[in-house]
């Protein structure tokens, strides 16, 4: 090698070092960065205590919770709180009425049980009122009529985004997971939806069964004497309000 390509390939090394050990850097940070949720949830409350009045922070933090909560059930329905209190707010939308008729046509399809009929016309309405909270709830309606929960939270999970103060949301949110058996987020999002709308006493009759269901007969039975009286006397309630009283004496 002449001289002149020895000094063209120092050179290149002295430019490309600098940047290469910049770079590498970079991916080293990436890696070291924690994405577990114990990490995130750590870096969330960080953020928090320079923010410590931001309600969207501690929503932010309760939904993370809500990813174990078998392990954070009492933190994420604690955040939760914290956020409605610190004045928890969702996005104002203008409802673009070129949207109406499609949306109106899907509710119907829903009741009719033409799920598949009504999802095209609510995806035709989306585009018209993509931030419009009730629409996604009707997706979710929709998804449930058909079985597909995974689909369903989905949805009822980006109404609640928009949102996160209509109780009714938190209320599907609860049922969609007590029929898949997901007790736990089952019981979170119903008693979300009873912080938010405490004269929802119907809803007691949905926490017994997600009480029962964890196994905890002796909640359940306390979630079923908080119903209205006119309800207690359903033959329906009645017969599990029995029923979880037998497992608990089983139980013990």
């Amino acid at each position: 090698m002449n001289i002149k390509a020895r000094f063209m390939v120092v050179t290149v090394a002295i430019v490309l070092l600098p940047l290469y050990s910049a770079f590498s850097a970079q991916v080293g940070q990436g890696a070291q960065q924690d994405v577990s949720l114990e990490g995130r949830i750590a870096q969330l409350q960080q953020e928090i205590e320079q923010k410590p009045r931001d309600p969207d922070l501690h929503f932010e933090l309760s939904k993370l919770y809500e990813e174990d909560v078998e392990k954070y059930y009492d933190e994420a329905f604690s955040e939760f709180k914290v956020a409605v209190k610190r004045g928890l707010k969702g996005k104002t939308v203008i409802w673009n009425p070129l949207g109406t008729e499609m949306t109106n046509l899907g509710v119907l399809q829903v009741k009719r049980g033409e799920y598949d009929k009504a999802i095209k016309n609510f995806e035709r309405a989306v585009v018209f009122n993509p931030n419009y909270a009730y629409l996604y709830s009707n997706f979710a309606v929709a998804y449930r009529g058909k079985g597909n929960y995974d689909k369903a939270i989905e949805y009822i999970k980006k109404a609640i985004d928009l949102d996160p103060l209509e109780s009714s949301f938190y209320e599907s949110a609860g049922q969609v997971h007590l029929e898949n058996k997901d007790f736990k987020l089952s019981l979170l999002n119903l008693n979300r939806c009873l912080y938010l709308d405490p004269k929802n006493k119907g809803i007691y009759m949905s926490i017994g069964r997600a009480y029962k269901g964890l196994g905890e007969y002796s909640n359940a039975i306390d979630a079923l004497d908080q119903l209205p009286r006119d309800l207690r006397r359903n033959d329906t309630i009645k017969a599990l309000r029995k029923e979880c009283v037998g497992l608990l004496r089983q139980s013990r």
